[in-house]
């Protein structure tokens, strides 16, 4: 996956991954990101536990989990992009909660997590 900062964020989603999600880029204005933060350690554990049901996407276990799906206890569509499941405790999952778009949250593992939340924190005006 390749994360692109201009006047917008563009994920691009690679690979198998596109049949996947059925997604090749998303694109998100900067002014609707509302924070981002590094995930908790246990996030995909946690988030199975309060219930996630894929709209479009494909989850094996607690390992691989990508697509659309909708986290009804907490009345959320989040978009899962991870391939490891141990991501998280590496610190190389973040998230990026969303205003005014289609997806409420988008749960993604990037190769480069400081560099990253640090350019998206900078483009956005948070600290």
């Amino acid at each position: 996956m390749v994360v692109q900062i201009d006047n917008k964020i563009t994920i691009k989603v690679k690979g198998f991954d596109k049949i996947l999600t059925l997604e090749s880029k998303i694109k998100i204005p900067i002014e609707h990101i509302e924070s981002i933060r590094y995930a908790e350690k246990t996030i995909i554990e946690d988030r199975r536990r309060l219930g996630m049901s894929r709209a479009v996407g494909f989850r094996f276990g607690k390992r691989f989990i990508v697509g659309t799906f909708v986290e009804w206890e907490r009345d959320k569509v989040v978009f899962w992009n991870i391939h490891d499941k141990k991501a998280a405790v590496y610190g190389n999952v973040i998230v990026i909660v969303l205003k005014n778009e289609r997806y409420n949250e988008l749960v993604l593992e990037v190769d480069d997590s400081e560099r990253v939340t640090a350019e998206l924190k900078r483009v956005t005006g948070q600290t």
